[in-house]
C-alpha cells in the first residue's frame, strides 16, 4: 500500500534522496505489530522558570523548517526500501507550535510530560511536518517546560544537536559553539587512520553483530525479566528523574580512576541496578554473583563530515547503530566494576564492531520480508535489560526563544527500560522510564545511583559536594 500518496510527486529535478533502512524503518514501524508499540517519538525537554511565548518559537518554528527532513513527510511503501521525504507546501506554522497550561509542582510537570509523550504526531494532524514544539506553561510552583517531539525517523541524537546549534543562543544572544564534542570526532578519525589495522577485527565483530539476534537472554532478575521474551508495550510507563549531579564531580572521579565519564556514568547505574535487586531480594543475582548477564544496548552515532551536516537536506539523519554492553551488575565491588565496565567499552572502541553494525543494519534487513526485519529487532532487544543513551550539550549556560534554560532531560519510551543522559551547563541531567508494573519501586534508583558515586568518589579520594551526598542520604 503506498503511503502518503497525495505527496508523491517530486517538484525537484532527479529523484529525492532515498532515506537509509534505518530511517525508513522508523516511519514502517521497527517492531512487530503484535508488540503494540507507540511511534519512537524523540521527547527533548527543556526547563525554564518563564517559558518562551508561542510568539518568541515562531521564529525557531521557521528555522527548523529550512532543513528537509522538518519540512516534509516519509513516503514509500510499506516493506520496500524505497522511502523519501516529500515537501509539505503551505505548512501552518501556528500548529507546530501548542500551549497546555497547569499549575503544579515539580513531579507532577513530569506527569504532565508523560501524559503528551504518546500523542501521535501522525494521525489528526492534517498536513504536518511530524514534530512540534509542546509549551507546557506552569502558573504552580513547578518550572515550566518546552518539549521539542519529533518522530525519530527525521533524525538522530546528533541530527538533534545540530538542531539546537541554531535553536540556542549563548546570555549575550550570540550563537552557540559546535556541540558536537571534539573528541568524539578525533575517536573516528583515528579509526580510520588505522583501518588496515581493524580489517583484523572485522570477521569476530560481524560474528558478534550477526549473532546478537540470537545470543542467551539476559538473567531473570528483579531487573531485568523474563517477560521480556514476549513484550507488549501497554502504555504504562513511568519517568524516574534522577537528582542532577555536577560534570566536574564526574570529570574527578574519570580523572582519578583513569576512565572516561560514560564509564562513570554506566557503572553508577550498574551499581544502582546491584543494590534494587538486593533491596527486592532478588535469589538469581545472589546466587550468579559475578556471573549475572545484565547487557544494555548502547546507541553510538557516526559524526558527519562539515560538508553534509551544513547541507539541510543532509544534516538530519540517522546514522548510529546499537552496540551491546555488559553491565558487569553482578560484581560487587565498585572499582572492580568499573573496572570491567572500562574494559567492555575499550573493545567496543578499539573494534570494528559499531561500524559492522551500521553495515549490517542497512544491507540485510532491507532485503528481509518487513516480518522478519521487524522480529530481528526484537528478538535483539528482547534480550537486553536496557537502552542507555548519552547526549552531549553545551557546557555553559544558553537561551531557548530568548529564555533562560534551567535544565534538560531526554524522554522516550522504549519496548525496555530506557535511560536517557543529556549534559548541560557542567551538570549532568538523567532520567530511566520504565514499567512500574514490571519494576515497581523504581524511585528508589535515584537514591542508589547517588550512594554509587558517592562510593565510587570515596574509593579514590575524590571530595564529594554536599548536592550529591544529601540525595545519597534521602
Amino acid at each position: 500500500m503506498r503511503l502518503f500518496s497525495c505527496f508523491c510527486k517530486d517538484d525537484k529535478k532527479g529523484l529525492p534522496r532515498r532515506l537509509s533502512f534505518t530511517s525508513a524503518s522508523m516511519a514502517m514501524g521497527p517492531w512487530p505489530v503484535e508488540t503494540s508499540m507507540c511511534e519512537p517519538i524523540i521527547n527533548a525537554t527543556l526547563f525554564f522558570d518563564t517559558v518562551p511565548s508561542p510568539e518568541a518559537l515562531r521564529g525557531l518554528v521557521e528555522f527548523a523548517l529550512t532543513f528537509e527532513r522538518m519540512s516534509g513527510v516519509p513516503v514509500g511503501t510499506e516493506g520496500k526500501n524505497d522511502w523519501t521525504m516529500r515537501k509539505i507546501h503551505n505548512i501552518e506554522e501556528e500548529k507546530l507550535v501548542r500551549v497546555v497550561k497547569t499549575s503544579c509542582d515539580d513531579d507532577e510537570l513530569i506527569r504532565v510530560i508523560a501524559n503528551h509523550m504518546q500523542e501521535s504526531l501522525r494521525e489528526g494532524r492534517g498536513e504536518l511536518p511530524w514534530w512540534e514544539f509542546l509549551i507546557i506553561d506552569n502558573s504552580g510552583s513547578g518550572k515550566s517546560a518546552v518539549v521539542l517531539r519529533i518522530e525519530h525517523v527525521l533524525g538522530d541524537g546528533l541530527s538533534l544537536v545540530k538542531l539546537f546549534e541554531g535553536f540556542l543562543t549563548k546570555e549575550d544572544g550570540s550563537p552557540v559553539d559546535n556541540l558536537v564534542p571534539t573528541s568524539m570526532k578525533a575517536k573516528f578519525e583515528k579509526q580510520k587512520k588505522s583501518k588496515w589495522g581493524m580489517y583484523a577485527k572485522v570477521i569476530p565483530s560481524l560474528g558478534k553483530v550477526l549473532g546478537l539476534p540470537v545470543s542467551k537472554y539476559d538473567d531473570d532478575t528483579a531487573f531485568s525479566k523474563s517477560a521480556n521474551k514476549d513484550m507488549v508495550y501497554n502504555g504504562n510507563r513511568k519517568i524516574v528523574v534522577f537528582n542532577t549531579v555536577p560534570l566536574t564531580f564526574i570529570k574527578d572521579i574519570k580523572k582519578a580512576s583513569g576512565v572516561t565519564v560514560n564509564d562513570v556514568l554506566f557503572c553508577a547505574l550498574s551499581m544502582a541496578i546491584h543494590e534494587y535487586n538486593k533491596l527486592q531480594k532478588c535469589p538469581v543475582q545472589l546466587k550468579k554473583g559475578k556471573k549475572l548477564q545484565c547487557r544494555a544496548l548502547m546507541p553510538v552515532a557516526f559524526p558527519r563530515p562539515a560538508k553534509e551536516t551544513g547541507d539541510r537536506s543532509q544534516a538530519m539523519r540517522n546514522k548510529w547503530c546499537f552496540i551491546s554492553a555488559n553491565m558487569g551488575v553482578g560484581i560487587e565491588d565498585g572499582p572492580e566494576k568499573l573496572t570491567h565496565i572500562n574494559k567492555v567499552m575499550k573493545n567496543v572502541k578499539e573494534s570494528p564492531v559499531a561500524h559492522c553494525q551500521l553495515k549490517v543494519q542497512e544491507t540485510i534487513p532491507p532485503k528481509l520480508p518487513l516480518k522478519l526485519a521487524r522480529q530481528t529487532a526484537y528478538d535483539i532487544f528482547s534480550r537486553h535489560s536496557l537502552v542507555f543513551s548519552n547526549v552531549p550539550g553545551p557546557d555553559y549556560p544558553v537561551l531557548f526563544g530568548g529564555q533562560p534554560i534551567l535544565g534538560c532531560q531526554m524522554f522516550f519510551n522504549n519496548l525496555i527500560p530506557q535511560v536517557g543522559i543529556l549534559s548541560y551547563n557542567n551538570n549532568i541531567h538523567m532520567n530511566i522510564i520504565v514499567d512500574p508494573k514490571a519494576i515497581p519501586q523504581s524511585e528508589v534508583l535515584p537514591r542508589f545511583y547517588s550512594q554509587a558515586l558517592v562510593s565510587l568518589a570515596t574509593s579514590f579520594d575524590v571530595s564529594v559536594p554536599a548536592e550529591v551526598h544529601s540525595c545519597a542520604n534521602e
